[in-house]
């Protein structure tokens, strides 16, 4: 387990030219992690907010698992493995209602490219094939 300091925003919606987005902010989040076992392989990734002056809450959940049958990944043969499926949650509790309309508009699209920055950042990282727990 270890505390995080993170900063989240929208770009665009800023108060005045040239300052910092509107809701812009950083806080500090509670992150563990949960490996993958011999009777449940399934890493596990959790982070909740501890400390923010925007979120009453803010958690998000990643659960990764490995996917042995590298040939038949969304039904199609593929070259080259490992995969793993994705599952990413994320709840937010705002008590300002503005704010939570404007991020209710924007928060798939968020998920959607945080999901894609871990994707290319596992392409880049050597696996090895040895330690799946």
């Amino acid at each position: 387990m270890m505390d995080a300091v993170l900063r989240v925003g929208l770009p665009g919606l800023s108060l005045s030219a040239g300052s910092n987005s509107l809701l812009e902010e950083r806080y500090v989040s509670r992150v563990r992690m949960i490996p993958a076992s011999e009777t449940t392989p399934l890493w596990t990734i959790e982070a909740k907010s501890i400390q923010s002056n925007l979120f009453d809450s803010l958690k998000s959940r990643w659960q990764l698992s490995l996917i042995d049958d590298y040939a038949n990944v969304n039904g199609q043969q593929q070259q080259t493995g490992p995969f793993c499926n994705v599952n990413f949650e994320v709840e937010i509790q705002l008590s300002n209602p503005l704010i939570s309309f404007t991020l209710d508009r924007v928060l798939k699209d968020v998920a959607k490219a945080q999901v894609e920055a871990f994707e290319k950042r596992c392409r880049a990282v050597p696996f090895d094939n040895e330690s799946k727990t």
